[in-house]
């Protein structure tokens, strides 16, 4: 009989699905030990740096790799947490493979699926994902019909669901409000043929949400449980920025992950952040708090509004805070005399506010300009001058 996800059970962790970063296995097992103590109950493994994950899905883990995914399943299983597996064949999936005439065809892409997530279940995963996210919108079906995107990737989800007898999650390419115009019949199409005990992961509104409170447009398309996939602290799509600041806009919300930044000592931070900042009743306070006991000097209070949130499209820029010496001074601070695991990943984000602030003054020279900026930037703020 085929084991399914409760739907009673809130789903709430850790999401490795970021670009830049790739966690080493003891990094992984510090994440583990922070969701059980922060009272989260899954990882999601889905990097898209792992190339046998997405770029060379069709290839088989390695035996050493295998290996330590088999004890980091084992190590997270005593500590009640599941470990979701991703596999993304969306950038070359030959979907002729889900056609009765490919049946019976050795090797072709659908067995690969199958044989992957077969070897990720032995391994230890709870559950696996289908992953058809990020991919060219370039969809033509090759099933030698006129069946449409949402359609197709429905009915792979499906027919992995089918042979499998544990949890099947998927990500789909429309996985926010603000992407449905790419293929306006997509999540129509693939919401008419999922099968309703695939879970499936969508980001809200918009990639990075502003709010996701009693968000439902996702809830009353589908039948299947949703979860929130949150890149509220993402950054690897502006990675000169870096959000730490209180999570809000998510109460109400009962099936949610973060993905976050890849530096461990960041993520653990956030960790707790989202833990205790959550709910409407707490306060700044409460943050200042987990940014204390994770050592973080009391000097980041002057520039704690650079990094506080994403900026979002549908908000004003708020007011600039006056650029006074205090803040230089916290900088100077936090750069030089701050020394700690946390602060070497701050580091470039510290540093890059520093020459940020000194442009806007206009105190960076051009020779300081030249050498810490990329030269379309520094030929930009030179205005048009070539160096």
């Amino acid at each position: 009989m085929k084991k399914k996800l409760d739907k009673n059970v809130k789903v709430l962790g850790y999401i490795e699905g970021y670009y830049g970063h790739l966690l080493s296995w003891e990094n992984r097992i510090r994440i583990i030990n922070s969701l059980n103590r922060n009272k989260m109950n899954t990882y999601f493994y889905a990097p898209k740096e792992d190339i046998f994950h997405r770029l060379n899905w069709r290839e088989n883990y390695k035996i050493d790799w295998r290996k330590s995914f088999y004890d980091f399943c084992y190590y997270s299983k005593t500590k009640n947490i599941n470990v979701i597996a991703g596999i993304a064949p969306g950038l070359d999936f030959d979907f002729r493979s889900l056609n009765k005439s490919y049946k019976g065809k050795k090797n072709s892409d659908l067995d690969l699926i199958y044989r992957k997530a077969y070897n990720l279940i032995e391994d230890g995963a709870s559950s696996i994902a289908l992953l058809l996210d990020d991919i060219p919108n370039n969809f033509i079906s090759n099933f030698g019909t006129d069946i449409s995107e949402g359609t197709s990737h429905g009915i792979l989800a499906n027919m992995l669901s089918e042979r499998i007898d544990i949890p099947i999650y998927f990500v789909p390419r429309i996985y926010a409000d603000e992407l449905i115009n790419e293929e306006p019949n997509y999540l129509n199409d693939l919401s008419n043929i999922l099968n309703p005990e695939v879970n499936v992961f969508y980001c809200g509104k918009n990639v990075v949400s502003k709010t996701l409170f009693k968000y439902s447009y996702i809830k009353k398309l589908f039948k299947n449980k949703i979860i929130f996939w949150d890149n509220y602290y993402a950054n690897d799509y502006c990675p000169r920025r870096l959000f730490i600041g209180p999570y809000i806009g998510r109460t109400m919300i009962e099936n949610i992950m973060i993905n976050p930044t890849g530096l461990i000592n960041t993520d653990l931070l956030i960790l707790d952040i989202i833990r205790n900042t959550q709910n409407e009743k707490s306060s700044i306070n409460d943050w200042y708090k987990i940014l204390n006991d994770h050592g973080v000097p009391k000097n980041f209070e002057h520039i704690k509004q650079f990094f506080f949130k994403p900026s979002f499209t549908s908000e004003n820029l708020p007011p600039f805070p006056e650029i006074n010496k205090d803040i230089f001074s916290a900088i100077d601070f936090l750069l030089w005399k701050w020394k700690s695991d946390l602060s070497r990943e701050w580091y470039p984000y510290i540093f890059g506010l520093k020459h940020d602030l000194q442009i806007m003054k206009n105190i960076l020279t051009t020779d300081r300009i030249l050498k810490t900026q990329t030269l379309p930037l520094s030929t930009h703020l030179q205005k048009g001058k070539i160096l």
